[in-house]
């Protein structure tokens, strides 16, 4: 039997999961970026923030997608979203150490 809560199928609830878990990781960026923006004003640090905005966005319009939504939810989307995860730790320890 596979694992279901409150309708959700266990790979819906891996893909949420996996969405918040980079709405957590780009506010961090977005945090880091926007601080930076008030020490230097350049206009590659607004370039930053709004890259941060737009994936942002994606992983609200993907959860609202998968809740919304009856459509199935493949592997390919769940492998995307790993890949994000990994490239955004990535991405926030490299910008957390400058």
């Amino acid at each position: 039997m596979a694992l279901e809560i409150f309708g959700y199928t266990g790979i819906k609830i891996l893909a949420i999961i996996l969405e918040v878990v980079n709405i957590g990781l780009l506010s961090g960026l977005l945090y880091l970026y926007i601080k930076s923006y008030r020490q230097i004003k350049i206009g590659f640090t607004v370039g930053l923030i709004l890259f941060a905005l737009m994936l942002l966005l994606k992983s609200f319009v993907a959860i609202g997608f998968i809740i919304l939504t009856n459509t199935q939810i493949d592997v390919s989307f769940v492998t995307g979203s790993v890949i994000q995860v990994v490239a955004l730790i990535i991405l926030l320890k490299i910008t957390w150490d400058y």
